[in-house]
């Protein structure tokens, strides 16, 4: 089955990915069905035939925050099981107090007790932190989580600073890294910042996030026969009084791993070929 026509048309997998069928055509030194055939012999092979030889499952990080709807409206909670503690045995530490040590151990005992504690302090501070932090930012987006991307407010790290009475780095430094479960999926607890986008029409603004899930939304329902281009997006999303510049539909796109609409076109191409 494999030939020196394959062989080429495996060398040029650019041109291939581009659908450009006139130029493989001629490197092949044959016609447009010549490709055509070929290409539905190669889309009836696996392109990764060792992959059920080592399957192996991936587990996914568990969330340090957990956010559940209530009767009342929504309960954010900390995920006690990833997030640190510190244990101190009392009765341990009371026994050793009562103990007759000399200045040395004495010394030593008190202030390893005196530490433990100070951090066992400082761990409950930084969680209780976490959870004011988390609290706030859920009060902020709850439209979010009621309706969807689309309803992402824009949110900064000083609103949610302002908000709890804390330094800006302080919001920062905690949300850095923090994973939240909420029942529209697991997310990095960050993704819940955006910066804003002006609407006209409106007094509210749109995040930048919703705006680029209406850029995907836009994509994903586009005929893949005639896709979108970056200019057609810009005005369709600008006819819903939000100001947006072909240049930054493009930077969205590729953002969103989404190819643009010569690509799109010809990837429809291919997927047509049977």
């Amino acid at each position: 089955m494999f030939s020196a026509g394959f062989a080429i048309l495996l060398e040029n997998l650019e041109l291939l990915g581009r659908g450009d069928i006139k130029r493989l055509a001629r490197l092949i030194d044959g016609t447009a069905d010549d490709v055509m055939e070929m290409l539905k012999i190669i889309r009836t092979l696996n392109p990764k035939p060792g992959e059920f030889l080592g399957i192996e499952y991936l587990e996914m990080p568990s969330p340090d925050v957990i956010v559940r709807r209530r009767a009342d409206g929504w309960a954010v909670e900390l995920n006690r099981s990833t997030l640190p503690a510190v244990v101190i045995n009392e009765d341990y530490a009371e026994m050793l107090e009562k103990r007759r040590l000399n200045e040395d151990a004495k010394s030593y005992s008190s202030g390893a007790l005196n530490n433990a504690r100070w951090l066992k302090r400082a761990v409950e501070q930084r969680n209780s932190t976490t959870l004011t932090i988390s609290a706030e930012i859920i009060r902020q987006q709850t439209d979010f989580l009621d309706k969807g991307l689309d309803y992402l407010k824009p949110l900064s790290l000083r609103d949610v600073a302002q908000a709890v009475g804390m330094h800006e780095s302080t919001v920062s430094r905690v949300t850095t890294g923090l994973l939240i479960a909420t029942p529209r999926g697991g997310m990095p607890l960050k993704s819940f910042f955006s910066v804003n986008i002006a609407s006209r029409g409106s007094e509210n603004d749109t995040s930048a996030a919703a705006v680029r899930n209406m850029v995907k939304r836009l994509i994903t329902q586009e005929q893949p026969s005639k896709p979108l281009s970056d200019e057609a997006i810009s005005k369709m999303i600008s006819d819903q009084g939000i100001d947006l510049a072909r240049r930054t539909v493009a930077k969205y796109r590729e953002m969103l791993n989404i190819p643009s609409s010569s690509h799109r076109r010809m990837r429809a191409r291919l997927a047509n070929i049977s």
